[in-house]
């Protein structure tokens, strides 16, 4: 064995380890979260999902309703990022010059970096929950709406995740309809068509897995947020907050997610010496299996237009 065999045989070793420490790392943690949620989702499970609550019976939000906050949240801020994040990538794609695509692009990417923490304090808390003058937002829906001054709603969820989703939606879409043949476009000019009823007709129909997928990955990702929604999602996890029947998009309502109830049990742990219990970890185990699920779809959805060509 030369050298340069040798050499190539190193490579492809060190490639296949660090592939083969992905797939460990994501087993092991797998297999931790339930070995530690394993207490606490075999009651659940013994009780029936919707009668079993944390962290003790009679307080606290009801499992089933944290489920349906969380997906709440999540399907409404997906909406929103979609209506605003797909037209923001068909004029990057089509329409703007390349410098102002450049520019636009970049632009979106710095935004999809910046910490969470940061958007909820300075969007979510500083400009949504906390002024109280009746011109602006929170005041306006204190008073013709009856909203609690200082106090969230599932509204100001959904603008603070549309903050921090509609960039992934329009990247990956804008990437989507870029990657369709040149040759469509230019059929499509040749028989008379406008610009815009090729996107509309042509580009848009074989971009729609890909842009399909961007959106499940965008609501994945708004379903394990916690930071952000601290501020806007505020309040005492109470019975009161659970009135409105399961999945209702109502914008004025509040809601608690399995994130912040996660959060809410490692603060609870600090003021004891018993520590958190096996509660979060099920938590966990229950969002982990939502995010999969949602990651799952997005696969099915891409290979499938794959196969059809789109």
């Amino acid at each position: 064995m030369n050298s340069k065999q040798l050499k190539e045989k190193t490579i492809k070793s060190t490639l296949f380890l660090c592939a083969c420490f992905s797939i460990v790392v994501v087993f092991f943690i797998v297999g931790f979260l339930l070995y530690l949620g394993y207490p606490a989702l075999s009651q659940l499970f013994l009780h029936g999902i919707s009668q079993f609550n944390w962290p003790s019976a009679g307080q606290g939000p009801v499992v089933l309703d944290d489920a349906a906050g969380t997906l709440d949240t999540a399907i409404g801020a997906a909406a929103l990022s979609a209506a605003i994040g797909i037209p923001c990538a068909i004029y990057m794609a089509e329409f703007a010059g390349m410098r102002l695509r450049n520019f636009t692009k970049t632009s979106l990417e710095v935004l999809d970096g910046f910490p969470s923490i940061v958007i909820g304090l300075l969007i979510g808390y500083e400009l949504l929950v906390y002024p109280t003058n009746k011109y602006g937002l929170t005041g306006f829906l204190h008073t013709q709406f009856g909203l609690p001054q200082n106090q969230g709603c599932m509204l100001f969820g959904w603008l603070v995740l549309l903050v921090m989703s509609f960039p992934v939606i329009a990247t990956l879409s804008e990437d989507a309809l870029r990657a369709v043949p040149q040759d469509l476009r230019e059929v499509s000019l040749g028989l008379g068509a406008t610009r815009w009823q090729t996107t509309r007709h042509i580009l848009l129909p074989s971009a729609q897995n890909r842009i399909l997928t961007s959106i499940m990955l965008a609501m994945a990702a708004a379903m394990g947020e916690m930071v952000a929604l601290s501020y806007v999602l505020n309040g005492t996890p109470t019975a009161a907050l659970y009135n409105a029947p399961y999945l209702v998009l109502n914008p004025l309502t509040r809601t608690w997610t399995l994130t912040m109830n996660m959060e809410s049990y490692y603060m609870s742990s600090l003021e004891g010496s018993s520590g958190p219990g096996s509660g979060p970890f099920a938590l966990g185990c229950i969002l982990f299996l939502m995010i999969g699920i949602a990651n799952i779809v997005s696969r099915i959805v891409l290979t499938r237009g794959k196969a059809t060509g789109s």
